[in-house]
């Protein structure tokens, strides 16, 4: 989550906005130095979109605005606002009009959601039970590769347990068209493996996978890597 302060630096004060030719305004509010700020003409051309429809998803409150430069000219964050410009491109692509994305974009906000693809409705089970009451998240379970694909669309998990050994499925293959869809570049991706072997694990990372645990699961390195993945401490057990 991006967290505001006051600028409060001197005109002398270098600030990473000021290095590219583009001042801020006193007053308001100043990025933390790991945050890159820009402006909406260098935000449409990074995404391929027009400037104008930038305006229009900011007006609608799809979008933030960061800070203003002396100007008045809106600055966004880069890579919170190429994330979400993506998922907007993408919903109205699948035929949402904009009160639907809005409403899709703001109802789980700042809840987790977490997919689980496995055939074993007993795998999904376990992951539901294991995190009730120790995450805020809300978690699916789909137990095919048809349903999967259409899920992980929809749906924009923030993680999702993947089970490579689906039936009539490549679950290596699936690892690797997950990677490839701009919107889902920030997903994790948890491989879950019954053939625990150094050649297979080798295999599940270069396909794309972040981490991956091996069948039968132990329900605290499952929750650990969940949390880990997510940058969320690690629950303890009252």
């Amino acid at each position: 989550m991006l967290v505001a302060e006051p600028f409060m630096g001197s005109q002398n004060t270098c600030h990473p906005e000021r290095k590219r030719g583009v001042p801020l305004r006193k007053g308001v509010a100043k990025m933390d130095k790991t945050n890159k700020l820009l402006r909406i003409s260098e935000i449409a051309k990074k995404v391929g979109v027009l400037p104008s429809k930038i305006r229009y998803y900011t007006d609608m409150g799809l979008l933030k605005v960061s800070a203003h430069t002396q100007g008045g000219h809106r600055l966004y964050d880069e890579e919170e606002t190429i994330q979400k410009l993506k998922k907007i491109e993408f919903l109205s692509q699948q035929g949402y009009s904009i009160e639907e994305i809005k409403r899709e974009i703001l109802k789980t906000k700042g809840k987790l959601k977490i997919l689980v693809i496995d055939d074993e409705p007993e795998v999904g089970q376990l992951v539901i039970d294991s995190l009730k009451g120790k995450l805020d998240s809300e978690i699916k379970v789909v137990y095919d590769g048809f349903s999967a694909g259409r899920t992980i669309s929809n749906y924009m998990p923030d993680l999702i347990l993947l089970d490579l050994m689906l039936p009539g499925v490549n679950g290596f293959e699936v690892c690797k068209e997950i990677r490839r869809t701009p919107h889902l570049e920030k997903t994790k991706i948890l491989a879950i493996t019954g053939y625990d072997s150094e050649e297979n694990r080798k295999k599940i990372m270069e396909a794309g996978a972040d981490d991956y645990l091996a069948k039968p699961m132990d329900v605290n390195i499952l929750i650990e890597k969940i949390s880990k993945l997510l940058n969320r401490s690690s629950p303890r057990e009252p």
